[in-house]
């Protein structure tokens, strides 16, 4: 993993993503290497190195943010939406929790989506915003399985364990299952993936189909090999107008209702 401090010019972007007014990065690459990544295609990266194996730190986000804070209009800030804010790196640097303290400062509600158990460390920030919320996006509850699709993240027993922490502070919790990719989240283990969320505290679960940018699926398909099964079945998926994907959909929100848990399918 390439390491670098880079000094950026803005901290805060508006949002497109229903919910957040503005979205804040610390860190452009991540180090969680998930086999299904969409960012660079998101921002349009045409660096010379793969992503998941560099970290760029901004390391006077802080300060611009406090800059920038002053001027703007008070709105929800989502940290992050194209990067982790939680992936190791920040162990060390603690640039999110620097952020997270200017925004306590000028009253900015937050809302934090990561894949890491991290994020605990924080708590004695997060519980004195007014509003807030933190989100986990689990794939899988199998810890083999979330090492291999994502492999820099924390195990998904851990992200488990830290909603349900969360939730006990006060501090409202939801998690994004997504992308679901036929043959790895099955009917049978989306059930006991709801159940188990459902009992950790979370208000409620976002889903979302695997979708695919330009040069996605060669990556994934390469990385698919090593569950030859998977790989058939998200091929076949990706070529059946949909069929598949909707089942999962369906099969989610029907689960979701016999639980009561709210579900917000995103297709």
């Amino acid at each position: 993993m390439k390491y670098r401090e880079i000094r950026c010019k803005t901290a805060l972007s508006r949002s497109g993503l229903a919910g957040l007014d503005y979205s804040l990065n610390p860190y452009t690459g991540c180090e969680h290497s998930c086999i299904y990544c969409y960012a660079p295609s998101t921002i349009f990266y045409r660096g010379d190195d793969p992503w998941g194996t560099f970290v760029q730190a901004k390391s006077n986000i802080p300060i611009i943010l406090e800059k920038e804070s002053r001027k703007v209009r008070k709105g929800v800030v989502g940290i992050s939406t194209v990067t982790d804010p939680y992936q190791p790196l920040e162990g060390k640097l603690r640039l999110t929790r620097s952020c997270l303290k200017v925004l306590l400062a000028k009253g900015f509600p937050v809302c934090v989506q990561t894949k890491s158990a991290l994020v605990l460390r924080d708590i004695d920030l997060l519980v004195e915003f007014s509003v807030k919320e933190v989100g986990f996006t689990i794939t899988t509850l199998d810890d083999q399985l979330s090492a291999f699709l994502e492999p820099g993240s924390s195990p998904a027993s851990e992200r488990l364990a830290a909603l349900r922490e969360l939730s006990s502070k006060g501090i409202p919790t939801w998690a994004f299952i997504g992308p679901m990719i036929p043959g790895i989240i099955t009917e049978e283990l989306l059930t006991g993936l709801l159940e188990d969320l459902k009992d950790a505290g979370v208000s409620h679960v976002m889903i979302d189909r695997l979708r695919l940018k330009p040069g996605m699926w060669d990556v994934l398909n390469q990385k698919l090999a090593a569950i030859p099964e998977a790989r058939e079945l998200c091929g076949k998926a990706l070529l059946d107008g949909g069929r598949t994907f909707n089942a999962l959909k369906e099969k989610a929100v029907r689960l979701c209702q016999e639980i009561d848990l709210a579900c917000q399918p995103n297709y």
